[in-house]
């Protein structure tokens, strides 16, 4: 059955005719004709009621998103923000296949300024921290915004302006995670929101407190047991776990001979290794970021990390990763867990992972009398006085005579 468009619908029903079946023998038709002819004349109803302004909504939602339709019903899209432009190219796009009452409309989705909101601050602090690093803050940023949606409301969390969120707030944000983090994970990402908000508060002149400032969480802070440093005996035990691989060998050797983070060694490309020198560079590449200004730097490196080094180099050009298989996104987490499987075979104590050859060093340079600020360059940690960071650092010949005691026959 055909049924012809009206004129006046031909701008939202971009069709002449429409189109249904009736069935398959004429008694079929029969039956169903009534049925369709009722279902066609609703249709056009409907359309002739729904107003430019539904319209417009409901085209946002199906070409945008949920988003941007909700920015679109609350009429706070700011020029300055990306979205904005995703309006006036919509607009463009269905100029010519929708009535103009709905193109004014998306045109017109700035009617207010957009608020100074928690999803703001958040997106703000991205923009700012990704032009100097890039350890995984937009995943933590991500997992941030959903928690406080969960927390807060999709509203509040969106559209309240920060000088109207409470101390309460906060503390609802931090019960939730505590429900399911520990009190040091939780420590961590309130860090964050407590970071965006001053860096907002900074940027933008605001003149009121941030409430998620100096929240309590019973149980957070440092401990001599949170994570457990690796011993030499423990140490001599996990070797032969990692033998059957020679990038998991060769992670093995580079995490304890440096000390390094293990997205710093996985990253590595060829260019970063000087194995005339003996010395590594940790610095920012095309393949990840750092996790802070100071982590970039140089280590010495031991003999037996330099001979590993040079097998792993064999026919490689400067920017060739060093680790392909784990020189990508996600890249860190993949070769986390495999060298944790490892572990797990010889060592069974959740105190001790990987990360915990970190704290072995730490241990090792502050046991053979290395100086505490000579022992932060060697990790690259950050050094909280401004004088600390003054000049271009230690000498190598300085880091290597602290680290040849660590590493003692190896060095």
């Amino acid at each position: 059955m055909f049924t012809n468009v009206p004129k006046d619908l031909r701008t939202v029903i971009p069709k002449a005719t429409v189109y249904r079946q009736l069935g398959n023998t004429y008694q079929d038709a029969l039956w169903a004709l009534p049925k369709v002819h009722a279902e066609i004349d609703a249709l056009f109803d409907l359309e002739r009621r729904t107003t430019d302004e539904q319209r417009a909504k409901e085209l946002v939602r199906e070409r945008l998103g949920e988003r941007h339709k909700s920015m679109f019903i609350e009429g706070a899209v700011d020029p300055e923000w990306p979205e904005f432009d995703d309006f006036q190219e919509l607009a463009e796009d269905v100029a010519h296949s929708v009535p103009k009452g709905v193109t004014q409309q998306l045109r017109a989705a700035s009617p207010t300024p957009a608020p100074m909101s928690l999803s703001r601050v958040l997106e703000e602090y991205f923009t700012y921290k990704a032009e100097e690093t890039d350890n995984g803050l937009r995943t933590r940023i991500d997992r941030i915004r959903k928690d406080l949606t969960l927390c807060l409301g999709k509203n509040r969390f969106e559209w309240t302006e920060l000088k109207d969120l409470t101390r309460a707030d906060a503390n609802a944000y931090r019960d939730l995670l505590l429900s399911r983090m520990s009190p040091n994970s939780v420590q961590r990402n309130l860090g964050v929101v407590k970071a965006a908000i001053n860096h907002v508060l900074l940027e933008h002149d605001l003149d009121f407190r941030n409430v998620f400032q100096a929240i309590k969480i019973k149980g957070a802070g440092s401990s001599n047991t949170d994570r457990l440093p690796i011993n030499d005996e423990q140490l001599a035990t996990m070797v032969p776990a990692f033998a059957s691989s020679d990038v998991a060998k060769a992670l093995l050797i580079l995490l304890t001979n440096t000390g390094a983070r293990l997205a710093e060694i996985t990253g590595l490309e060829a260019k970063d290794v000087d194995l005339d020198k003996a010395i590594l560079h940790i610095r920012p590449n095309d393949r990840r970021g750092l996790k802070t200004k100071t982590s970039t730097r140089r280590i010495p490196l031991s003999r037996r990390a330099t001979e590993c080094l040079i097998q792993h180099q064999v026919g490689l050009s400067d920017t060739d990763p060093i680790f392909p298989t784990y020189a990508q996104r996600r890249g860190n987490d993949k070769a986390s867990a495999m060298l944790m499987k490892r572990l797990r075979t010889v060592i069974t104590d959740k105190k001790i992972t990987m990360h915990s050859l970190r704290h072995r060093m730490k241990d090792k340079l502050r046991n053979s009398g290395c100086p505490e600020i000579l022992s932060m360059e060697i990790l690259g940690h950050a050094q909280g006085s401004v004088a600390a960071n003054y000049g271009s650092g230690y000498a190598i010949e300085v880091m290597r005579e602290a680290l040849v005691k660590v590493w003692g026959s190896d060095g």
